[in-house]
C-alpha cells in the first residue's frame, strides 16, 4: 500500500457535493484531530492512484515547500540545525505522531509560525528532497515524510487563518493547466461578474505560471474548472502547490470532473465542490462567508 502525498483538511461532508464542514475555527494552535484525519485520507487516496502520480505529488510538495525557505530568516547554530535534521527523522519514522510532536515542542519553546513554516518545515522538505535524490531514503520513506508535513501544515491552519484581512467578493478561476474545455469557466466568469464579483480568469496557463499568479494574488478564494478523468493529476497537483504557497486560500473545484471522478476529488479536499453555475455561485458564497468568519 503507497503512502501518497496530498493536501487534505479535517472535513465532513453531509453529502459528496457542496462546502465540507470546515473546521478552521476550531480552539487550539495545532490540532492533532486534523492531523490524524489527513493522514486516514492519504491512505484512502493513495489506494486509488497509480505509482506515478504519488510521485510527481511527492515532488511536487518538497520543491514547492522547499522553495518557500527564507533564507534571511534560517536559524544560526548547530542547534536549530540539528532540530531541522531531527525533524526529518522523526518525520520519516515508524511512529506517525513523532515529527507533529516535535513541532509542538518547538511552538512550546516560541518558535513562531513564520520561522516554524519558513524555517523548519521548508528546512526539512529541502533536506529531505537532497536525501531522496542521493538515495539516503525511499519513496515510501519520503512519502510518509511529505505527507506528515503536510499533514501538520493543516493541523496549523487556524494559525495561518488568522491572519487573514476581511475578504473582499473576490476570486481567481482558473482552468487545469491543458484543458481545453474552457468555455465553461469562461461563461461563470462573467456571469459571476455580472453579480457584482471580482474575478480574475486564468486560462492557458502552465502549472508554474498559475501557481505564481496565485502566490502574487490577493483573492482567497479559488475556482478551478477540469473536465475530465484525464485531468486527475494535473488537479491534483495544481491543489498540492496552492496548498503549500496560499495555505490560507479556499478552493472550489466544478466541472464534469466533478460528475466523473466525484469520489477522488473529494479526496484531494476541495473546501467545495459544484457540479454547475448555480451550485458554484451558492458555494462560493459560502466559502465568502468561511473566509470572513476566519478573518474576524
Amino acid at each position: 500500500m503507497h503512502f501518497l502525498w496530498s493536501i487534505v483538511v479535517s472535513a465532513n461532508q453531509d453529502k459528496v457535493k457542496g462546502t465540507m464542514t470546515y473546521n478552521r475555527g476550531d480552539d487550539g494552535a495545532f490540532r492533532q484531530s486534523i492531523y490524524r484525519k489527513t493522514l486516514s485520507d492519504i491512505r484512502t487516496f493513495g489506494q486509488k492512484m497509480p505509482a506515478e502520480t504519488l510521485e510527481l505529488l511527492a515532488r511536487e510538495v518538497l520543491n514547492r515547500l522547499a522553495y518557500q525557505v527564507d533564507e534571511k530568516v534560517l536559524p544560526e547554530g548547530l542547534v536549530q540545525d540539528q532540530d531541522i535534521e531531527q525533524l526529518c527523522h522523526d518525520l520519516i519514522s515508524d511512529d506517525p505522531m513523532a515529527g507533529s510532536e516535535f513541532v509542538t515542542e518547538l511552538r512550546s519553546r516560541g518558535v513562531d509560525l513564520n520561522a516554524l513554516y519558513l524555517v523548519y518545515l521548508a528546512g526539512a522538505a529541502r533536506k529531505l528532497g537532497v536525501w531522496w535524490d542521493k538515495d539516503f531514503i525511499t519513496f515510501l520513506e519520503v512519502s510518509k515524510g511529505t505527507s506528515r508535513i503536510y499533514g501538520i501544515m493543516r493541523g496549523l491552519n487556524r494559525l495561518f487563518a488568522s491572519s487573514l484581512r476581511s475578504p473582499q467578493r473576490s476570486a481567481i478561476f482558473a482552468s487545469c493547466p491543458g484543458e481545453t474545455h474552457t468555455l465553461g469557466v469562461k461563461i461563470a466568469s462573467d456571469l459571476f461578474r455580472k453579480d457584482g464579483w471580482d474575478i480574475e480568469l486564468k486560462i492557458g496557463r502552465s502549472h508554474d505560471e498559475l501557481i505564481e499568479e496565485i502566490r502574487e494574488s490577493k483573492s482567497l478564494l479559488i475556482g478551478l474548472s477540469a473536465a475530465g478523468e484525464h485531468s486527475l493529476p494535473v488537479l491534483a497537483k495544481l491543489i498540492v502547490a496552492i496548498r503549500v504557497v496560499r495555505p490560507e486560500c479556499l478552493i472550489l473545484v466544478s466541472g464534469n470532473i466533478v460528475n466523473v471522478c466525484n469520489e477522488l476529488v473529494y479526496l484531494m479536499t476541495p473546501d467545495a465542490l459544484a457540479f454547475g453555475y448555480e451550485e458554484a455561485e451558492a458555494e462560493m458564497s459560502k466559502l465568502l462567508g468561511v473566509a470572513s468568519g476566519l478573518a474576524s
